[in-house]
Parts: C-alpha cells; sequence; structure tokens
C-alpha cells in the first residue's frame, strides 16, 4: 500500500479506499474519520487513479490464505464423475 500511495504522491488511506473501490460488489466503503482532516483525506480517494498494474499488486499482497477445506476442494484430489444426471464426487 505504502509503496503504491508513494508511486502516486497519495497517502495509504487514499489508496486503500480507491483500491477497495475498484473491488467488484463493493458500492461505497465504509470510512471511519474521526476529524475533519481524516475526512478530507479519504474524500481524496475518489482523485486517485491506480493502474492495472497497481490493481494487480494490491491484490496480490491482500490474497488471503484460505487453508482448509478450501484448499483440498480447489485441488486435484478432488473428482467429480458424473454418471447420467448425477455427480458424484470423490477423493481421489
Amino acid at each position: 500500500m505504502k509503496e503504491v500511495a508513494s508511486e502516486l504522491g497519495r497517502t495509504p488511506a487514499q489508496v486503500a479506499l480507491a483500491w477497495t473501490l475498484n473491488a467488484p460488489g463493493v458500492t461505497a466503503p465504509i470510512i471511519g474519520a474521526r476529524t475533519i482532516a481524516q475526512l478530507e483525506d479519504n474524500l481524496g480517494a475518489l482523485q486517485v487513479d491506480l493502474t492495472p498494474s497497481q490493481l494487480a499488486r494490491l491484490d496480490e499482497v491482500s490474497a488471503i490464505d484460505l487453508g482448509n477445506p478450501h484448499d483440498l476442494l480447489a485441488s486435484d484430489h478432488i473428482r467429480t464423475v458424473t454418471t447420467g444426471d448425477m455427480k458424484i464426487e470423490t477423493l481421489g
């Protein structure tokens, strides 16, 4: 966040809010400004234009490792066998 903020001459909070606004399904991030200065800084996020490369970097560093059982279910160890109209999932 700090790297991208430095590249753009913006604050990390502005970059974080701008990145959040670019997330699918997010229509309005909730800000937690307690002072007028914080509010003004947060509103500066509306002027931040993140490049596709910057968005990808931010997505990558913020990715959450879901762990089990997600890893198991997403792996090749689970196979789907289709028989007629019935799907059977088996451990491989």
